[in-house]
């Protein structure tokens, strides 16, 4: 009963969002999203549907635990069902056990979405107002492609490498975000009767939590991880486990019940997980290296980008290369030159873009010039640029040939076309435009 309201749920979730889309459009309500808290809140004091939803989500999780990710959000819904489609083809991956499922998503969680916009609000004047329909619902939604390709690798590709939910795991932002008030949650899985070790929760468990171990250890499910999804219960044969309110004065609380812990993993459900602990600082190193040099790249967003590094990364160093698997080890070493390749050009990219601003124009020229030698896709932009640095050092010819590939890449955009006109008056009279 309790399996079949949560997929109503999720469904009923996915109903309201496609209507909001497609028939409400921002008339009255804008972007709902989670990192609205951050963008708009956090950075300008704007109270809009996202920051609205974030508070409700934060505000719930104190009392009821993580109950949002669990029955309403989409994307642990889609993870649900690539974790559903491979258990229909006879795939069922092990669920990896890392220290990081509590690291990186902080790290994410602090490093674009706190920080920045923290910062910015400790420098600008900030002041709160109420914008319910602003940003348009699109603000932030890539286009299609990236869209469906991010729904495949955090959705499909994450859990066959990583086990269940392993995007909610390991890299979900706002699931770190509501870690603190689940953690105070007053309403909690607990044990209430004789637990028979059958491990039957932990099985069930969509998360990828050891129920049991936890059950039997802290006589509750203490993990921040838990969506309160109630299939522990549920999956209990001696109706051990119950959802129970308790007065937090009176709830036994220590750190140590939430911080990550080395447990052995018993033999009625070790074939279920994967430890990878030993190769957790690899895995971080990679995986940061792997997401920061591919972020922003292709249109790429924050989860696609380090989706791949965390996926890629997990391939790296889970996979032997003896000489007896040259295959294997050319995919390592290609794998690696594309990475480290677009972090060159990233690198390259935001370097002449701080030499333009500092009017540094021969550095910026070098800079740039490697970016669109090297970046497969044609930005109008940085072409743009390359023309303007070009013309403050006097060489036409240059300006003039940037202009025009800008225009070509962006036939419809205005500047471009006011660049060549005003190139081509400046040759004429010797008149300098200013920018």
């Amino acid at each position: 009963m309790i399996s079949k309201l949560r997929i109503f749920s999720l469904v009923l979730i996915h109903i309201l969002i496609f209507s909001h889309i497609y028939y409400f459009k921002d008339e009255k309500i804008g972007s709902i999203d989670f990192q609205e808290f951050f963008h708009a809140f956090i950075k300008s004091g704007i109270l809009n549907a996202g920051t609205i939803l974030v508070l409700i989500a934060f505000l719930t999780t104190l009392f009821f635990g993580r109950f949002f990710c669990g029955w309403a959000c989409h994307f642990g819904a889609i993870q649900e069902l690539s974790w559903w489609l491979l258990k229909k083809i006879n795939i069922q991956p092990k669920t990896v056990d890392s220290k990081l499922v509590t690291i990186l998503p902080i790290i994410i969680l602090l490093h674009f979405y706190v920080w920045p916009n923290l910062w910015y609000a400790i420098k600008n004047p900030w002041s709160i107002s109420i914008q319910l329909n602003q940003p348009e619902i699109w603000a932030f939604l890539p286009g299609w492609i990236i869209g469906m390709l991010t729904f495949l690798i955090d959705g499909f590709l994450i859990v066959y490498f990583l086990g269940r939910k392993g995007f909610c795991r390991f890299l979900c932002p706002w699931g770190a975000f509501l870690k603190i008030p689940n953690s105070l949650a007053m309403f909690k899985v607990r044990k209430v009767n004789t637990c028979t070790n059958c491990h039957n929760c932990t099985s069930n468990c969509p998360i990828g939590i050891d129920v049991n171990y936890e059950i039997n250890t802290y006589k509750k499910v203490t993990n921040t991880n838990c969506t309160s999804c109630f299939l522990c219960i549920e999956g209990c044969p001696e109706k051990a486990l119950a959802y129970q309110f308790t007065n937090p004065i009176n709830e036994d609380i220590h750190l140590t019940q939430f911080l990550p812990k080395q447990k052995s993993i018993h033999t009625n459900i070790k074939n279920l997980f994967f430890s990878i602990r030993t190769k957790d600082i690899q895995l971080l190193f990679l995986t940061l290296t792997f997401g920061f040099c591919i972020n922003e790249l292709y249109g790429i967003g924050h989860f696609m980008a380090f989706g791949i590094s965390l996926i890629s990364s997990f391939f790296l160093i889970n996979t032997y290369s003896f000489n007896k698997y040259r295959l294997l080890t050319i995919l390592k070493t290609l794998l690696i030159i594309i990475f480290l390749t677009h972090g060159i050009i990233k690198y390259c990219i935001w370097e002449g873009l701080r030499q333009y601003e500092n009017k540094n124009y021969n550095s910026s020229i070098k800079y740039l010039e490697f970016v669109i030698n090297y970046y497969p896709k044609s930005i109008g932009r940085f072409h743009i640029l390359l023309s303007m640095s070009y013309l403050e050092n006097n060489d036409y010819k240059n300006a003039l040939k940037h202009a025009e590939k800008a225009s070509k890449i962006n036939p419809n955009h205005k500047t471009p076309i006011k660049l060549i006109n005003e190139i081509k008056e400046f040759k004429k009279s010797n008149y300098y435009p200013k920018f």
